[in-house]
């Protein structure tokens, strides 16, 4: 029939609509209370924020430096050396010519110690820093970039370290500190000494050749010690 509504609630001559004004009294007070809430918030936010950086730790930042070799001759070694000043260490990754196993040599000013992890052992070496290895890392932590040299030259001095392993006496990793439990990573951890006497005594078996910014390469050698 003309003029019935068909579907709930409408009447007269079409849809029931929901106005969404409000009368024109209640604009103001509407307006400012949200304004009021919205500015309340963003307060809420800021002194929150600062009191979280006010209770949380400073965290040291990490800076390393990174130098990389560029050799000349191919028959010496790839090596990289990172600085990491926030530890007082040294790590050094040498790649030899004749293989793609990396060493890693890490100079630990904090803890005292130098530790050798060769790319083909499944074993680390240790042993306490002297004299010289502090006065070289020392050298290496105030050297900038610019400073480090491009590989060996016609005055660089070449010299031989002999350290022999003392296959029984494994080192306890919780008494070395973090920098010496990263790199070995729960690999056995073996003390190691510096050799005297003849070299005929000695059956070397492990080598490696590291270069120091003093123009110094050392050939270390390792064999193993009677028990």
């Amino acid at each position: 029939m003309e003029g019935q509504s068909s579907g709930p609630g409408a009447q007269g001559q079409g849809p029931f609509k929901v106005s969404s004004k409000l009368p024109i009294g209640l604009h103001w007070p509407v307006l400012g209370l949200a304004l009021l809430l919205l500015l309340l918030a963003l307060a809420g936010a800021v002194v929150g924020g600062l009191l979280g950086l006010a209770h949380s730790p400073a965290e040291p930042m990490l800076q390393a430096v990174r130098w990389t070799f560029s050799n000349p001759s191919t028959s010496w070694p790839n090596q990289t050396a990172t600085v990491d000043l926030a530890q007082d260490t040294v790590t050094y990754v040498v790649t030899p010519p004749q293989n793609n196993h990396s060493w890693a040599v890490l100079f630990d000013s904090h803890n005292g110690y130098v530790c050798y992890r060769p790319g083909e052992q499944r074993s680390c070496f240790l042993r306490r820093m002297e004299t010289w290895d502090r006065e070289t890392l020392k050298l290496v932590l105030n050297t900038s970039q610019a400073d480090w040299p491009l590989g060996p030259n016609k005055d660089t001095r070449y010299t031989q370290e002999f350290l022999g392993v003392l296959a029984g006496h494994e080192v306890d990793p919780a008494l070395v500190g973090g920098p010496v439990q990263n790199l070995c990573d729960q690999l056995p951890i073996y003390w190691v000494q510096r050799a005297e006497g003849s070299r005929k005594q000695r059956l070397i078996y492990l080598c490696i050749d590291i270069c120091f910014p003093n123009n110094i390469c050392v050939s270390v050698c390792f064999y193993y010690l009677p028990d």
